[in-house]
């Protein structure tokens, strides 16, 4: 949280923190993230089921009930939000220079369900992906060649991929690998190309292209990022159905993303200490 604190919206948040009128909150805004990080790395999918867990352990004896543990959780969604940003801004420098674009459809409920389903009919659309047909967002990223996520970007089921390059990898640099959906018009490749930002998208079926030898083998290993979004759907349910807002959903995947994102940095530290 070292690198939290010396933004200016960290400092709003926490002057907001307890409000102007009550009691205090029992929890600080770094323990109310900290107990959410924690539900992903137990892989607990429920967080009434985590509260209960903590309640029953005694392993924070400051822990409120759920109502107000839900409301604390709830308030921290912007901090958190900031937390997720700069976990993505401050990566390592990256030697390569080599990156990975791709995006997964993240349904908000089952296709039986859409009709009847109020909690995301604002943002969320139907989209169609290799898998068919869903209705919620379509998170975009950008990882390295190690894995660790470097940028993502919700949008909702129906945009189309290659409509977001531009955006996904604001603020980067090098040599972007994708699939066919990423393909851009060579002037627009050009305009990126001036911002050191080089795309390098599949081939489709029906198109003939010549590329090298070492593009050809790096857009073989884009199954990296396919790997990141399988994880994140599997071990912290980036897909999750049992939200009752808006606000919850998303509140939901930052701390997914976050978890994610911290447990590839500290697997890699470890991987670095046993070398040394």
């Amino acid at each position: 949280m070292k690198s939290l604190k010396a933004d200016k919206n960290y400092f709003f948040l926490i002057e907001n923190w307890s409000g102007k009128s009550g009691p205090k909150r029992r929890l600080s805004i770094e323990k109310v993230i900290a107990l959410n990080l924690l539900r992903f790395f137990l892989h607990v999918k429920d967080l009434k089921a985590f509260h209960r867990i903590i309640r029953t352990t005694d392993m924070v004896p400051e822990m409120p009930n759920y109502e107000n543990f839900l409301k604390a959780t709830n308030k921290a969604f912007p901090a958190a939000a900031l937390f997720m940003q700069v976990l993505l801004q401050n990566r390592a420098e990256n030697e390569s220079g080599v990156h990975f674009i791709d995006s997964t459809p993240v349904s908000t409920c089952l296709n039986r369900r859409i009709f009847s389903h109020k909690v995301t009919s604002g943002l969320a659309s139907r989209g169609k992906s290799s898998k068919g047909w869903f209705y919620g967002f379509k998170p975009h990223g950008v990882c390295s060649e190690k894995g660790v996520l470097e940028s993502v970007v919700f949008t909702s089921g129906n945009i189309n991929d290659s409509k977001m390059v531009e955006r996904v990898t604001e603020n980067m640099k090098g040599w972007f690998y994708c699939d066919a959906g990423y393909l851009k018009k060579c002037g627009e490749l050009a305009r990126l190309a001036e911002s050191d930002r080089f795309i390098c998208a599949a081939a489709r079926r029906n198109m003939n292209r010549i590329v090298s030898n070492g593009q050809w083998r790096l857009l073989r290993k884009r199954n990296i990022i396919e790997s990141d979004w399988g994880v994140l759907k599997q071990n912290f349910f980036l897909e999750y159905h049992q939200t009752r807002s808006m606000h919850g959903i998303f509140r939901h995947y930052c701390f997914a993303i976050s978890a994610s994102v911290l447990q590839c940095r500290l697997k890699s530290s470890l991987r670095l200490k046993t070398r040394i």
